[in-house]
């Protein structure tokens, strides 16, 4: 679009070759201008951003996608390593080294597919955030193969710390009530398997083998990221429908051709609202107390998802313990303005997790869209000092001997550790209870600074919307709150 059509003249000439006469036989056409919806301040921040932390992490490549949920716009698309398109490819310079890792690489993505999991289960089970899922001590028998959890197992938790604290033994639960039929039509349904149609070469559809296709525990693989390929591009389309409300928007990068406005095409409802609702305060959790905690934003209330897929060796046929460290998220929680994915290919150990490696990267990323996209805060800069005590889980294990310690780390694959022992705090046996906290004081009426006074006498992590008096709060008055959870209070005039 760019180049242009060159013209075409035909020229006469005499013996000497001078020309005697000229003939237009088609008329040079000039490129059209293009707009693109980048944000080219942004651009410079996620491709620093997704160099420093493949380097840092002795990675082999990595993409970060920050994306606009409300318009599908791209406001920066970083893959890393780059090169320089003007000049050819050197001696012996492999193909994979002018890749787009953000548009044409898929990979294993790991537990941020419980996303997707958890979505199902809550438009097609009824199941809850306060259901109580059995996670086994963090060990499943699987015909054929065992699944465990990489921190220390657990027993009977709500499945919203199955998302927290990413058990995979969890999720397979979560998804056997969903069931293959469904599971299969909602991974569809949030584009896994296709291609977005962006406008660039090479685009991949990921791998997403069809219904008939599956083995016997492709089910409970699917459930917390395995047999699927996917891109950083579609994490990033289908977060951004659980940040919209619920359409799948395909994302944008052409604003304008020739002048003209280039028309969106047309999104699609994959979930209802209320089920968007409540995954976003899910994925608040696992930001606030869960694996997620070094994506937290200063300002903002922050939700997310860490993914740490062991890559698969296909010539050994074996996961190895080189990962694919990924982070998907948003802000602020309820009225997301941005969507940010960072993906970290071939890190290596607990360090190259999601949570570790790709986390910050989403923060970095994050804090400079909204700041340049001058979005209000929603929380104080700074943490209350009454709420420190709360970033360790109620239910965490004690920690005075290495075998009992909590790893906060990720999910991840099947032989990502041993089971727990059979004494331990979380072990199929004795399974722990889910505990629960103090009850919602009733807000409704007084001013912000008489409920941020109160909420800090109780020791609450109160979240304010809009001026005036209390006139909603969420949970109501009078239920009882988990560890962790946070209060929402809108406030009117």
């Amino acid at each position: 679009d760019l180049r242009g059509i060159p013209g075409l003249e035909y020229e006469g000439t005499d013996a000497k070759r001078r020309a005697i006469d000229s003939r237009i036989a088609r008329e040079a056409r000039p490129g059209e201008e293009l707009t693109l919806s980048i944000d080219e301040r942004l651009q410079y921040i996620a491709e620093e951003q997704i160099a420093d932390t493949v380097k840092a992490h002795d990675a082999a490549s990595g993409s970060i996608i920050a994306i606009d949920p409300n318009t599908g716009e791209i406001l920066a698309l970083a893959s890393y390593p780059t090169y320089d398109p003007n000049l050819p490819p050197g001696a012996g310079e492999p193909p994979t080294a002018r890749q787009d890792h953000a548009v044409s690489v898929p990979f294993e993505p790991g537990s941020v597919f419980k996303v997707i999991t958890l979505s199902a289960a809550l438009e097609t089970t009824n199941l809850r955030p306060e259901s109580p899922i059995n996670c086994h001590g963090g060990v499943l028998q699987l015909p054929g193969r065992t699944i465990h959890d990489s921190h220390l197992g657990r027993g009977i938790i709500p499945m919203a710390d199955v998302l927290a604290y990413s058990s995979n033994v969890g999720a397979i639960e979560v998804g056997l009530r969903v069931g293959q039929r469904n599971m299969y039509d909602y991974v569809r349904r949030f584009g896994f398997g296709q291609r977005t149609g962006i406008p660039l070469p090479a685009e991949s559809p990921g791998r997403f083998r069809k219904l008939e296709n599956w083995g016997t525990t492709s089910l409970a693989s699917v459930a917390f990221g395995q047999e699927i390929s996917v891109t950083t591009l579609q994490l990033a389309q289908a977060v951004t429908a659980v940040a919209n409300g619920g359409l799948l928007m395909q994302p944008r990068l052409i604003l304008k051709k020739g002048g003209q406005n280039v028309p969106p095409r047309p999104p699609v409802r994959i979930l209802k609202p209320e089920t968007t609702i409540t995954m976003r305060e899910m994925m608040e959790g696992v930001v606030t107390y869960g694996t997620g905690k070094k994506a937290k934003l200063d300002g903002y209330t922050t939700g997310g998802k860490t993914g740490s897929a062991q890559i698969y060796d296909y010539a050994a046929h074996a996961y190895t313990h080189t990962y694919n460290g990924s982070f998907v998220g948003f802000a602020p929680v309820m009225n997301p303005r941005i969507v940010v994915v960072v993906t970290v290919n071939g890190t290596h150990g607990s360090a190259g997790f999601g949570g570790e490696a790709a986390a910050p990267a989403f923060k970095v990323v994050a804090s400079e869209a909204l700041r340049l996209m001058d979005v209000p805060k929603d929380m104080p800069d700074d943490k209350p000092k009454f709420l420190m005590a709360k970033d360790t889980p109620a239910d965490a294990p004690p920690t005075d001997t290495a075998a009992r310690t909590f790893n906060p780390l990720d999910d991840e694959t099947e032989d990502a550790g041993p089971a727990a022992p059979a004494s331990a705090a979380y072990s199929l046996a004795a399974p722990a209870p889910v505990s629960a906290g103090p009850l919602v004081p009733n807000f409704r009426g007084m001013t912000l600074r008489a409920v941020m006074e109160e909420a800090a006498a109780q020791g609450l992590n109160i979240m304010p919307a809009g001026s005036g008096v209390a006139a909603v709060q969420d949970p109501p008055a009078g239920s009882p709150l988990r560890q962790g959870e946070s209060i929402r209070v809108a406030f009117a005039r």
